[in-house]
């Protein structure tokens, strides 16, 4: 009788070790599968400092200012009195999603020979609305019309520093 105690004792065991090593296992795949724990055994989960390197929450926020807004700003009124459509082109931010629209409106402004009545329409100084990590929005207020009206302009911080326009 012993004997089958032993051997019922020896079956338990193993369908134990088997249940709760397939679970952890299953558990660390899904973990390796999300990024959250290294690929290689045994499976180590990342620390919370290296999940912050590996997937930054804020793109560009950790990147030092190389370029203000205002600079932006004022090197994108340069670029609109001197009638140069590319350096008006350059101070757009390629991620903003609004980016091929701002660039179409440039474009066109520019084979019409507008940039002269864009650059009055945007005043030298800029108000701070919000500045965050990687996004600002600064404004301006319009008195054209008889109105005063708050027109916005909308910044995103590049991967070298430089914040670029993302809104008109």
């Amino acid at each position: 009788m012993n004997k089958k105690l032993l051997y019922l004792v020896i079956v338990v065991a193993v369908i134990a070790v088997g249940f709760f090593g397939y679970k952890f296992v299953n558990e660390k795949m899904i973990k390796v599968g999300l990024g959250l724990a290294r690929q290689t055994f045994p499976f180590k989960d990342y620390t919370g400092e290296e999940l912050e390197k590996l997937f930054p929450q804020i793109k560009n926020a950790d990147v030092s200012t190389r370029v203000t807004p205002e600079e932006t700003y004022a090197k994108f009124r340069e670029a609109l009195k001197n009638n140069n459509l590319e350096m008006a082109i350059a101070q757009l931010s390629p991620e903003a999603e609004s980016y091929q629209r701002n660039v179409d409106i440039l474009n066109k402004a520019y084979e019409e020979g507008k940039f002269g009545e864009a650059y009055n329409g945007y005043p030298e100084k800029i108000e701070k609305e919000s500045m965050y990590e990687s996004i600002a929005s600064f404004y301006y207020v319009d008195y054209s019309d008889g109105h005063n009206l708050k027109q916005f302009v909308g910044f995103q911080k590049n991967s070298e520093g430089d914040w670029q326009l993302s809104s008109l």
